[in-house]
């Protein structure tokens, strides 16, 4: 065999098993009717708590930070009561979805500007604004770190950045609870979030 026919086969080896790689990370069309079922209940549907471990998350397959290599310029909370927590990179940078869902608005959204808010199976849901553009459009299904928009500041937004919300039946918490910020990742713990009337009482164990 020459040495041309030795790279040829070498070659068609590494494409064969960066496919077969790429193959085992799309889950199946069962998977994915399940976690589209799981998108659509209430979390407290059946019993007045849910949880989910993030200890068994795999980044780039379970979840993504939404914006890589940005920083917190506004955190949710304080004197103004911000409902999310607002993330700054450059103009036109690529927002990655934080977990698999279903998308349930994508669309111009009062001060939001253009707004995307995905439902996913794990009970939460997630809300990006202000984008430039937004690449999904509603009832599409994303899988973590899909791109789905681009930061831009329509909306009430004095500067290009993402404005990003974790949500429990529409109800803003602190996403810093779940996301390390500063190192743009999860916390990875138990988290436990139980209805409490009108709102939701989030512990975790470690």
């Amino acid at each position: 065999m020459t040495l041309r026919h030795h790279l040829l086969f070498a070659l068609l080896l590494s494409l064969s098993s960066l496919t077969a790689t790429a193959q085992d990370s799309i889950p199946d069309i069962d998977q994915w009717q399940i976690l589209k079922g799981e998108a659509a209940k209430d979390p407290f549907a059946h019993k007045n708590q849910f949880t989910i471990n993030f200890k068994q998350y795999t980044e780039g397959k379970d979840w993504a930070y939404p914006l890589p290599g940005g920083k917190v310029i506004s955190p949710y909370g304080g004197k103004r009561h911000h409902g999310g927590t607002d993330i700054k990179t450059c103009p036109n940078d690529t927002i990655r979805a934080a977990f698999p869902g279903h998308v349930t608005l994508s669309a111009p959204h009062y001060g939001y500007g253009n707004a995307i808010i995905i439902r996913h199976a794990n009970g939460l849901e997630t809300l990006y604004s202000h984008q430039s553009k937004n690449l999904c459009k509603k009832g599409d299904w994303v899988w973590a770190g899909q791109p789905i928009g681009l930061t831009g500041r329509t909306g009430r937004a004095t500067t290009e950045h993402l404005h990003f919300e974790t949500r429990v039946n529409g109800k803003s918490f602190d996403s810093a609870r779940l996301f390390d910020h500063a190192n743009h990742c999860l916390w990875p713990y138990l988290f436990v979030f139980t209805k409490q009337g009108s709102g939701v009482k989030i512990t975790y164990e470690k």
